[in-house]
């Protein structure tokens, strides 16, 4: 049984749980994603891995992630971090669901709202949102915790005046942007 070491501290957020403060990124790791993220827990005690669905990897490291639990890595000691995109507003518990079946877990460590742009209609007369407005997703991302299918949610590339509207509203706060 492996038991590979940690090499990093950790940071405790409001909800309790403690993110390492190195994290592994994913963006543009479409090529041996599975050898990477297996090699960067094992070899180099890497515990918190970054993902998002628009970054399709998902499923390779949810893969490496399976077999680094199989040798001995706890789930406990792994934060795992995937991001909602966009064009998932629409459904967000569907597209967290997703992202736990590719990810082979049962919860997400942190669960964010990738990209905090909101999507108008430049056809129509009045450029029209596309989605509810970002305090109605907010509620949505809050019923993923209160579900336990995430254990923090967040928010990333946020600016001021989206991050004042929705605080204004929510009943948990972001644990990070």
């Amino acid at each position: 049984m492996v038991n590979p070491v940690e090499r990093c501290s950790r940071v405790e957020l409001a909800s309790g749980s403690k993110i390492p403060c190195l994290g592994l990124g994913t963006y543009l790791n479409t090529e041996r994603t599975k050898e990477v993220i297996k090699s960067a827990i094992l070899d180099h005690g890497y515990r918190h891995i970054d993902t998002a669905t628009d970054y399709e990897n998902e499923a390779q490291i949810g893969e490496a992630l399976e077999e680094c639990m199989a040798v001995g890595v706890a789930r406990e000691d792994l934060f795992i971090t995937t991001k909602i995109w966009i064009s998932d507003y629409g459904d967000i518990e569907g597209a967290c669901r997703e992202s736990l079946r590719k990810l082979r877990l049962s919860y997400i460590d942190m669960f964010m709202m990738h990209w905090m742009v909101l999507p108008l209609d430049f056809e129509s007369e009045d450029w029209r949102p596309t989605t509810p407005p970002f305090y109605l997703l907010w509620k949505q991302m809050e019923g993923l915790v209160d579900q336990n299918l995430v254990k923090n949610i967040a928010v990333s590339n946020c600016t001021i005046p989206m991050m004042v509207d929705l605080l204004a509203g929510c009943r948990i706060k972001p644990a990070v942007n």
